[in-house]
């Protein structure tokens, strides 16, 4: 089975994780793949914060009255997928699939830092959220954590609504040159997912029986 690339694209608290658990296991229970990897950009994000935070110098970001932090340097988001470019390139492998997870308002534009040898072996599920409810999703997440003892961060509202708020999705599904699945996940529950799962599998299914990856 050749590489597979999944992008997993939405709001912070669209559901990413629930996706991935999902199709992954999924996709080992069809004997299609059982090799995963995923590689989220935020990790990369919060380390910008945290070394702001760490020197004082505030280069990239600012700290929010509610404990999170707000980006004031737009050119680091662009950057941050070029690395995340760099690291899937590396783990590109046969019978292997790499789930890339990040969130944007300009898609079409942060879509161009990765290369073609992932983009054309790649399917793209766009995550459709409300943005209330991912905020709403976000927090209890935090507080959940919180109240676990568990030393969490919470992307603040001011940064959700200044980076989140909007996107530009209509025009990412007409530019995108690969299979594309839109998936609503603003419904409570999980439950409404399995089906979709279901649509999602068959679509790979036949993009590697169709020779399009």
């Amino acid at each position: 089975m050749k590489a597979l690339n999944v992008f997993l694209l939405g709001r912070p608290g669209c559901g990413k994780s629930e996706i991935f658990r999902r199709l992954t296991t999924k996709l080992k229970t069809e004997g299609m793949y059982n090799d995963f990897i995923r590689v989220d950009d935020f990790p990369k994000l919060w380390a910008i914060f945290q070394k702001d935070d760490t020197t004082g110098e505030w280069k990239h970001c600012r700290r929010t009255s509610d404990g999170g932090y707000k980006v004031t340097d737009n050119g680091i988001w662009n950057e941050i997928l070029k690395q995340v470019n760099d690291d899937v390139l590396k783990l590109q492998k046969e019978d292997r699939v790499v789930f890339i997870e990040f969130s944007r308002p300009n898609y079409v534009e942060s879509m161009a830092n990765f290369s073609d040898t992932i983009i054309n072996n790649s399917v793209v599920i766009y995550i459709d959220c409300s943005f209330e409810t991912c905020w709403s999703r976000n927090v209890a997440r935090h507080e959940a954590a919180l109240a676990k003892g568990t030393d969490d961060h919470l992307v603040s509202r001011e940064e959700m609504e200044k980076t989140y708020l909007n996107d530009d999705k209509d025009a990412l599904l007409k530019s995108l040159k690969v299979p594309v699945i839109v998936v609503d996940t603003d419904t409570p529950g999980t439950d409404h997912l399995i089906p979709k799962m279901e649509k999602i599998s068959a679509e790979i299914k036949n993009i590697i029986k169709g020779g399009g990856l």
